[in-house]
């Protein structure tokens, strides 16, 4: 979808590193509800590694795939690229994702992007499919004490970035505090089990990952099973402990109420049982979050961005995280299962 909405207007080549096969072949079926439906589309140009596409200078490269620090870090995915740019787009979930590129790059800037966008793949990867939120929030990572002419060029790429995705139909926005829309998001982050955006002006969506998706990952059962009504009495306590866990570990990082709202938890609650209690609907939907598909699938899970970050933020100031940190080592030995069979 980046790809799409960047292609019109200042950009004129964009890089993928994608199934080159289904891109340069046949191209790729895009039916979105805002910009409408584009068959057969293709990037301007595809390559098979990063290597390749190190044979020209970017104005921007853009980071679109998962956060997988325990499988390989963002700065080894793009060494081959590391000084064709001086501004990185880091479109990932989780929390502190940027600071092994900054380590690679310190000169560098780094815009990070939150995306609330509902895209799914359909038929082998052949085609997407993008319904309901189509915003991306962007924001500057700063180093603790940048200097004048390392800002200008900052906020300017960052406004660039803005502009081509206005101009390409998308929906964007600049914020100020790019770390605390990562603590939103982190409490609702990529799976947004429905498209509730009426939950953003709580900021409500991110602890479905930590919470609903981690959960029904180390159960390996969807989201109506978890909000049973014969289980939720047991359940529920346990979700509202790991979501107050999560936004006491923003709160001792200087994530404010009205960043961070306490009221989120709840209304991620009532929504997600709306959709998916038995209490709440006659035909619950049998939704997996990303996370069980992965898991289900054999592919790494990205825990360490969105779960691991958070207890060792949570570590480092003393924040107790004790169901956190029970489904994080879970989640750490489900992970280890899948990473040992990909190199075995």
């Amino acid at each position: 979808m980046s790809s799409l909405l960047l292609a019109p207007g200042y950009l004129t080549r964009l890089g993928s590193l994608a199934q080159i096969t289904t891109f340069y072949l046949d191209g790729i079926d895009i039916l979105a509800d805002k910009i409408g439906q584009f068959p057969s589309w293709k990037p301007y140009r595809v390559v098979r590694t990063a290597s390749e596409a190190a044979d020209r200078q970017y104005h921007l490269i853009i980071c679109a795939f998962k956060a997988l620090p325990d499988v390989i870090t963002t700065p080894d995915i793009t060494q081959p690229l590391l000084h064709n740019t001086d501004t990185f787009v880091l479109i990932q979930n989780g929390i502190d994702i940027h600071r092994d590129l900054r380590k690679a790059r310190p000169d560098a800037d780094i815009i990070s992007c939150c995306a609330w966008v509902d895209a799914t793949p359909l038929n082998g990867g052949k085609a997407v499919e993008q319904t309901g939120p189509d915003k991306l929030s962007s924001g500057l990572h700063a180093d603790a004490s940048p200097s004048k002419p390392s800002e200008e060029r900052g906020r300017k790429a960052l406004q660039t970035f803005h502009d081509i995705l206005i101009a390409g139909g998308a929906g964007s926005e600049i914020v100020d505090n790019i770390d605390a829309a990562r603590w939103r998001k982190v409490l609702w982050c990529v799976i947004h089990l429905t498209s509730a955006s009426h939950l953003d002006s709580v900021g409500g969506r991110g602890a479905r990952n930590v919470t609903f998706s981690t959960l029904c990952t180390v159960l390996r059962v969807p989201v109506a099973d978890l909000l049973s009504k014969r289980v939720l009495a047991n359940v529920l306590p346990t979700i509202r402990g790991m979501m107050s866990e999560v936004i006491a570990v923003a709160r001792s990082l200087g994530i404010e109420e009205a960043q961070l709202p306490e009221a989120a938890a709840e209304a991620v609650i009532q929504s997600c049982m709306n959709l998916y209690s038995d209490e709440r609907t006659e035909n619950p939907s049998q939704f997996k979050p990303s996370m069980l598909v992965d898991l289900e699938a054999g592919r790494p899970m990205e825990i360490e961005p969105i779960v691991g970050a958070i207890i060792r933020s949570a570590a480092e100031h003393g924040v107790a995280t004790p169901r956190l940190d029970t489904v994080y080592a879970q989640l750490k030995v489900l992970q280890e299962q899948l990473i040992r069979r990909k190199i075995t």
